[in-house]
């Protein structure tokens, strides 16, 4: 029954005429209610013919599809065991995928008023793509779900410290906890069977990415003193890869040393040279800039240095070592020492500034009788001279202090090159090269040597270089002879000959 709105008549109407033709539309006039039951029904209807019900399904829909696809994504790219769908089964996981599956497809069909083809089809790709997520995005299981170790840390109670497993040692369970599969492997089995004899060895690290891999692949070139950089295989949308390093010539003890750096050591192939790591992104990836590290001032500025040098992004280590390498050493002056040391023990690549800034560094903040830093500076020193780089001069000045004054044959070949850069250098260094310094003021013929050599004879001489520098007195060159007669009077004052003495003479 429907009243007209003019005369007030009632009249008979059928409900289809009555039924908006825009399926969203709001009804123009409100029917009148006169109880609980009217009330309820003209909710219904009102949601029903509006298409409410429709909309509130399809954006439940959508919003269900999207949270899969975030969950599965995050869970597979970040591989740190912490995520919760970690800590459940495989076929846990594909059944926890199946179930949004159905609720979601059985929400999108529903949304449908008018086409309803349309949405069921769109239903059935919307459930088709969530069941599939499991395979997209394939999730690692922890290991301790499956009896395994879930840190990289070595057994206490191996005698070897390492642990190794050959082909018949990998048992099924704890094969089902890596991330990859045989044929992922092959690249490292072909290198093998080319190359057996010069050494190779894989990784295959979780959680590795565009932002990190050069510098994984930089650090396991300097750590396994590989002439070749190592090749990556990537295997997109799992968060892993493979590295295959070949020629190297550690052995594989070493290897999982150098891996068991990078993050946890979840496995340890002896027979197929082969370890898996977790990475640990933290030492490759930079961290939010922090106040202490710029700050000489800030009281924590040694503590947040001392710790970017635990990373493994080469570039964070040289910008740390530059920056203690400027101030003066505090109370953790021990702790800075042995750790620089520590470093330059590892091998270095061909890096001359990386080397050079972790030795510069560690001439400030080692004691000048430490042995070790005496005898790990002279190592840095005659590596560089051997691949014709700049020694600092902070370097051999370390030296000099030393109980053994170990540097002086090296001071003095670089004073040969540049004579004016280490003039003072070698008056530092007293008269203990002073027979090589009169050699060279004889022997030489240059004479810029020349006149560095009378200058600084005239410093540190004796009594043997008076005798010497006499005879370059009346030389052609007026600024030898200058240079000559100025150290002549310098060494006769300090050796306390007197004018009448010399006239004598």
């Amino acid at each position: 029954m429907v009243n007209c709105s003019k005369c007030g008549h009632e009249f008979l109407c059928d409900r289809e005429k009555l039924i908006p033709k825009k399926p969203f539309a709001k009804a123009k006039k409100a029917v009148s209610v006169h109880s609980p039951k009217d009330r309820r029904e003209a909710i219904q209807s009102a949601l029903v013919e509006t298409g409410l019900i429709q909309l509130v399904c399809l954006c439940a829909s959508l919003a269900v599809a999207a949270g899969c696809v975030w969950i599965f994504y995050n869970a597979s790219s970040e591989m740190d065991g912490t995520f919760f769908l970690s800590m459940l089964q495989q076929p846990q996981q594909k059944a926890f995928a199946l179930f949004f599956a159905c609720l979601a497809g059985g929400l999108m069909a529903c949304a449908g008023r008018r086409h309803k083809i349309v949405f069921i089809l769109l239903g059935l790709l919307v459930a088709g793509g969530i069941a599939s997520l499991p395979f997209v995005y394939p999730v690692k299981v922890n290991p301790s779900l499956l009896g395994g170790h879930e840190e990289g840390s070595v057994r206490e109670e191996d005698v070897s410290g390492f642990t190794s497993m050959g082909l018949e040692q990998l048992p099924s369970k704890n094969a089902s906890v890596q991330n990859y599969g045989a044929g992922d492997l092959k690249p490292l089995f072909s290198a093998i069977d080319r190359k057996e004899s010069q050494g190779v060895l894989g990784v295959w690290v979780v959680g590795v990415n565009a932002a990190n891999r050069d510098m994984v692949k930089a650090y396991l070139k300097r750590m396994t003193q590989s002439e070749d950089e190592p090749i990556f295989y990537d295997r997109k949308g799992t968060g892993g890869g493979l590295f295959v390093i070949t020629p190297t010539p550690i052995t594989f003890k070493e290897f999982v040393e150098v891996a068991g750096k990078m993050g946890k050591v979840s496995l340890q192939d002896k027979e197929r040279f082969f370890v898996e790591v977790i990475l640990n992104r933290d030492r490759f990836e930079a961290r939010p800039a922090s106040a202490a590290l710029q700050d000489e001032r800030h009281q924590y500025f040694v503590l947040a240095n001392l710790k970017e040098l635990s990373c493994l992004d080469i570039r964070r280590v040289i910008a740390a070592a530059k920056r203690l390498s400027a101030v003066n050493p505090d109370k953790m002056r021990g702790e800075v020492s042995s750790r620089l040391v520590e470093l330059l023990r590892e091998p270095w690549g061909r890096d001359a500034e990386y080397v050079t800034a972790l030795a510069s560094a560690l001439v400030v903040w080692a004691e000048p009788d430490h042995e070790e830093a005496q005898r790990v500076v002279d190592y840095v020193a005659t590596e560089l001279k051997k691949a014709d780089c700049e020694i600092p001069a902070s370097l051999i000045r370390f030296l000099l202090h030393g109980s053994e004054k170990r540097s002086l044959a090296l001071l003095l070949e670089e004073w040969k090159k540049d004579p004016q850069k280490w003039e003072d250098e070698c008056k530092a260094a007293g008269p203990t090269g002073e027979a090589d310094i009169i050699r060279s003021l004889n022997e030489s013929d240059d004479f810029v040597l020349k006149r560095s050599a009378a200058r600084i004879l005239g410093e540190i001489g004796s009594e043997a270089s008076l005798s010497a520098l006499k005879a370059f007195t009346h030389d052609a060159d007026n600024e030898l002879r200058l240079c000559a007669e100025l150290s002549v009077n310098l060494i006769e004052k300090r050796l306390g000959i007197d004018s009448s003495a010399k006239g004598g003479r």
